[in-house]
């Protein structure tokens, strides 16, 4: 079966979904809750339908960039997608729905001690002004100023920068960091640019350096725009999903050598007990079980997924992969 990530520009749906034609509250009420916007927002239908037109205008436009335009048109993109749609900034609720020491306690036991870290794609930076906070030396970047800089504190322990989120070692000098994060970055880049970016990333860490990297796992998907509209498969700003197996294979072939899955318990257990741990046994779990959901239909391994983490398979590649010594 031909899935969207898999099609070209111009073959990839273009019309507004059939689950936006129905019931008008229940499209704001689902893009509401996705986007993490505050209740009191006065958001309508023909607002998420803006967003939806702009959003897939701009992916059509990114996966058709050649490489030495690409830079340019993702800055451009973006600028014009929170430019075109401002409640993405203006109606988020962070500090009324979300927990800094729940969200990212786990991080301080996977990346170890205080160190220096490199983000990859800050936005707002929560991450590296919790992990700021407990002395780590951090440095953030975007592709665009549009959510960068001005969310960051000055007076804390981070270095705003900008760059393309893939020629990484055309920006930093080799063997600089400890470690090296990307949450929910890498499914946004070109899929062409994804083997370079992790090869850069690798150029940039120190001997033994980790790169921490999490993003949607495709069986749980979409996690883009596409979810709000009842889509199986990611026609967004989400240019691909991927998966346990396709992840573990462009990593290592960046230079990584050892590879560790991340589980951290559903919030609903973490709020009375932070459990999570980082494993290639875990890795060797997740990677079975996503050979099962692997030879389901298309709908039920998404069903499957999105349940995951009812026998221990979240709904996300989380993943440490370590630079040889």
């Amino acid at each position: 079966m031909q899935t969207t990530a898999d099609m070209s520009p111009a073959d990839r749906p273009t019309g507004i979904p059939t689950a936006a034609n129905g019931d008008d509250d229940a499209l704001v009420a689902r893009y509401r809750r996705k986007f993490h916007l505050a209740p009191s927002y006065p958001l309508s239908a023909d607002m998420v339908r803006r967003h939806w037109d702009l959003e897939r205008s701009l992916a059509r436009e990114l996966l058709a960039s050649r490489p030495d335009e690409r830079w340019d048109v993702f800055e451009r993109a973006y600028t014009t997608l929170y430019t075109g749609c401002p409640w993405l900034n203006d109606a988020e609720n962070d500090a009324a729905t979300r927990d800094d020491d729940l969200d990212f306690r786990h991080f301080l036991s996977v990346l170890g001690g205080p160190q220096d870290v490199y983000e990859v794609g800050s936005g707002k930076a929560r991450l590296l002004r919790y992990l700021a906070r407990h002395g780590y030396r951090c440095v953030a970047t975007e592709v665009t100023r549009e959510r960068g800089a001005g969310w960051i504190e000055q007076d804390s322990n981070i270095t705003w920068k900008n760059s393309d989120g893939v020629h990484l070692a055309q920006f930093e000098p080799p063997n600089r960091y400890d470690s090296v994060i990307s949450t929910h970055v890498v499914e946004h880049m070109h899929p062409d640019d994804v083997a370079t970016h992790m090869a850069n990333v690798c150029q940039i860490l120190k001997p033994g350096g980790k790169y921490v990297l999490s993003m949607p796992h495709k069986y749980a998907g979409p996690a883009d725009l596409s979810e709000v509209f009842g889509l199986d498969e990611p026609v967004c700003m989400h240019l691909r999903e991927y998966s346990w197996g396709e992840t573990a294979a462009l990593l290592r072939g960046a230079g990584f050598d050892r590879l560790e899955a991340v589980y951290v318990v559903p919030m609903a257990l973490r709020r009375r007990k932070n459990i999570h741990f980082a494993s290639r046994a875990y890795l060797g779990y997740v990677r079975a079980v996503e050979a099962f959901l692997g030879r389901l239909p298309l709908t039920l391994n998404r069903k499957l997924g999105r349940v995951g983490q009812l026998f221990m398979f979240r709904p996300e590649v989380f993943v440490v992969a370590h630079k040889p010594d």
